[in-house]
């Protein structure tokens, strides 16, 4: 008869010890909560290193949360932002990056969050190799840091990100125009290849842009225009590996 009743005492006692584990837990949960400012910075940065990113944004998050009368808030937003970055979550870096821009615009820090706002787009067009919005996105954001932070130790970085941004888009309008070429939409051709031609002047495939301009006037029984272009081509390219099949078309094209 004794059994049953020594059976509740234990399932109380068990019932306590759970209660007390639970309240340290939350006891503990609590601490790290309140931790300062001061102390989440340090500890976030810290998480940073040891790549333990959402960590990391949990406790930026937290300081921005529960002390948003800080002056390490300043700190706690490029940190979070930055945080994002290291972890490939672009679009939350550049939402933050922006957000410190708009709050903080005359921070030491601000040319920081410039420059990795376009580093944000740059990042993001790798991944979307076709479509040149973030490209475009990148390049304004990388001329706005040249040209607000000329002192800014990145601005080398941003001036050398802004000339592979030049690069890609002529290379992808470039592609475009032999893309109609090959299809036979001369027209679409001449235009878009004299747009790259306008546009990106110093490009390693000048000649052959006008090459095709040409060829793409003669398909068009343009002969006037073609002749042109075929003439531009020998004069500023004399060696191109173009110019001999130029002039085979000049001796042969019809008046």
């Amino acid at each position: 008869m004794r059994r049953p009743g020594f059976s509740f005492i234990s399932g109380l006692y068990i019932l306590l010890l759970i209660s007390i584990f639970l309240l340290a837990g939350c006891s503990s949960t609590n601490k790290k909560k309140n931790l300062p400012p001061g102390e989440l910075i340090t500890e976030g940065k810290h998480q940073i290193k040891t790549k333990s990113y959402n960590k990391a944004k949990e406790l930026f998050h937290q300081l921005l949360e529960d002390y948003p009368d800080s002056r390490e808030r300043v700190q706690g937003l490029l940190f979070l932002a930055n945080t994002y970055y290291l972890d490939d979550e672009y679009e939350e870096a550049k939402f933050h990056y922006q957000k410190f821009i708009e709050l903080y615009p005359a921070n030491k820090f601000a040319d920081r969050a410039y420059y990795y706002k376009a580093m944000s787009d740059f990042k993001m067009r790798e991944i979307a190799t076709r479509d040149q919005t973030n490209t475009l996105a990148a390049l304004e954001g990388f001329e706005e840091t040249i040209k607000r932070f000329p002192k800014s130790p990145l601005q080398a970085k941003a001036v050398k990100k802004k000339k592979e941004c030049h690069d890609i888009l002529a290379n992808s309008e470039f592609e475009v125009g032999k893309f109609y070429y090959r299809t036979g939409a001369y027209q679409s051709a001449i235009v878009r290849l004299k747009n790259v031609r306008e546009t990106y002047p110093n490009q390693g495939f000048a000649d052959e842009a006008i090459f095709l301009i040409a060829e793409s006037y003669l398909e068009e029984e343009n002969f006037s225009e073609a002749k042109d272009s075929f003439m531009e081509l020998l004069k500023k390219y004399p060696k191109s590996e173009f110019s001999t099949e130029a002039r085979i078309r000049l001796k042969t094209m019809h008046r």
